[in-house]
């Protein structure tokens, strides 16, 4: 079920391999924030419909990075409606151009069928959905596209992969991954002024968020040793 986070913004926490999913509410914008890996696509259109909505109505689906457990709902999505697809550039472009190794369906066996990006993201972009307006962060890393997106006026911080509570952050094992990227990227968001963060996987932050980010950051510094 959705946890409300503020006005128009609604959290799940996933039980299963995929990602957390956000979806907001803003005029006409039905957004999601990440997707899944698009096997459990009835589970969360019964919990869109809790929120009055469906798969059908979601009009932009906005990806913190490229990998299968996010992206992969995409598809489902795509088959029932047409909703406009952001992902940073740095990803997108393989994407559109037919190339999609760094999604690691190859990994878990899921290979996913070519589709295109809409809105290809860049550092500084803000998404503007009306009343809410989100920020574009490049935060590489967990893979070379990671994003993190702040809402506007507000203390949200959408981490993805980049940052997960209690010190944790994403595994930089996979292709593009770099831990001293992630290390910069870490440093970064323990800079920021926010407030809430809302990862990829695991529990929202609800509260001190930032704190969350330094400890994050300060043990993948001696974790890399960089």
């Amino acid at each position: 079920m959705f946890d409300q986070i503020a006005d128009s913004i609604y959290f799940i926490v996933s039980s299963s391999f995929d990602s957390n999913i956000t979806y907001i509410k803003s005029g006409d914008h039905e957004v999601l924030i990440d997707a899944g890996t698009g096997l459990y696509a009835s589970a969360l259109d019964k919990d869109l419909q809790t929120q009055g909505t469906s798969l059908e109505s979601i009009t932009d689906i906005v990806l913190t990075h490229c990998h299968i457990d996010h992206i992969g709902g995409v598809i489902p999505l795509l088959e029932r409606g047409s909703p406009k697809l952001y992902l940073h550039k740095a990803e997108a472009e393989p994407i559109n151009n037919g190339d999609m190794s760094h999604t690691l369906g190859d990994t878990f066996g899921a290979d996913l069928p070519p589709f295109k990006i809409d809105v290809l993201l860049d550092e500084g972009d803000l998404i503007d959905f009306g009343d809410v307006k989100l920020r574009v962060f490049h935060t590489p890393g967990h893979s070379a596209g990671s994003i993190v997106m702040k809402v506007e006026d507000s203390g949200i911080l959408f981490t993805g992969d980049t940052l997960f509570p209690g010190g944790s952050f994403g595994r930089v094992d996979f292709p593009t991954g770099s831990p001293e990227k992630l290390v910069e990227s870490l440093k970064r968001i323990s800079e920021m002024d926010f407030e809430i963060g809302l990862p990829g996987h695991m529990n929202a932050m609800k509260f001190n968020a930032r704190r969350s980010a330094l400890t994050s950051y300060q043990t993948a510094k001696n974790w890399f040793k960089t």
